[in-house]
Formats: C-alpha cells, structure tokens, sequence
C-alpha cells in the first residue's frame, strides 16, 4: 500500500498522529473537569448540604457526565493507535452520540426551553436511535453470513 509520501502511508501517518494528539486533548479535559467537578461538588458540601440546590447538581452531574462522555470518546479512538489500522467503529461513535444526547436529556430544563428545542431534541434521539439499530442490524447480518 506504500504509493506516495503523502498517498496512502502519509495518509496514515497524519491520521495517527491526529488520532494521537486528540487522545492527549481529550486526557487533559478529561483532568480539568473531573477537577472543575470535584471542586464544585466539595464547594457545595462545604457551603451546606440543604444548599445543594439544582444548579449546583447540573453542574456538577453535567461534569461528571462530560467525563464519562470523553472516556468513552478515548476508548474508541485509542485501538486505533495500538493497531496501526483504522478501525474506529460507526457503532461506537454513534454510541458516544447517544451517550451525550442522554447527557442533554438529564440537564436540560424543561420549562425554560421551548417546544422546538425539545421537539429537535426528540428528533435526534431518534435518529441516532434508528442509526445504532441500522448499523447493529448489518453488523449481526454480516456474523451471520460469515458463519454459514
């Protein structure tokens, strides 16, 4: 597969140093939030437990949620550092979209946005829904092939 300096192995070079500079990216956010988190979680504990309020939780459950979000972001991307092959899943990164759509679910306040944001929202629920059973369905179609 080696044609050019920038044909298909330069290609792969960029594509894994990219892959390896957005891991470190994604490390270092992933430290600064959990940080940001602890520190509004151990603030409000501080200050008084009945002055937890709901701010407070969305601040600091959205932080938490975000991490969760970039650690499974890096779990995706980081085989394809150890393989030297590209083999990020359309599965998995529609599964990271689902999981911050749920992200959004949780935080968004429902009597302060309106009908449209919510109904968009709705929609994309279901269109990444709908993506991630297409997808999974030709996944185990192909098993199936493969095995007869």
């Amino acid at each position: 597969m080696k044609r050019l300096l920038f044909g298909t192995k330069g290609y792969q070079w960029f594509e894994l140093l990219t892959v390896a500079v957005l891991t470190l990216l994604v490390a270092v956010s992933v430290v600064l939030t959990l940080t940001h988190a602890g520190y509004e979680l151990f603030h409000s504990i501080g200050a008084g437990v009945h002055k937890f309020g709901h701010d407070q939780f969305v601040t600091v459950f959205g932080a938490f949620m975000t991490v969760l979000i970039a650690l499974e972001f890096n779990h995706t991307v980081l085989p394809e550092i150890s393989s030297g092959t590209p083999i990020v899943k359309v599965r998995a990164v529609i599964l990271v979209a689902l999981l911050a759509l749920a992200r959004k679910m949780v935080l968004v306040d429902y009597h302060k946005e309106d009908w449209a944001s919510l109904f968009g929202l709705a929609a994309l629920v279901l269109a990444a829904t709908v993506a991630y059973w297409v997808v999974r369905k030709d996944e185990l179609e192909g098993k199936a092939s493969k095995e007869h």
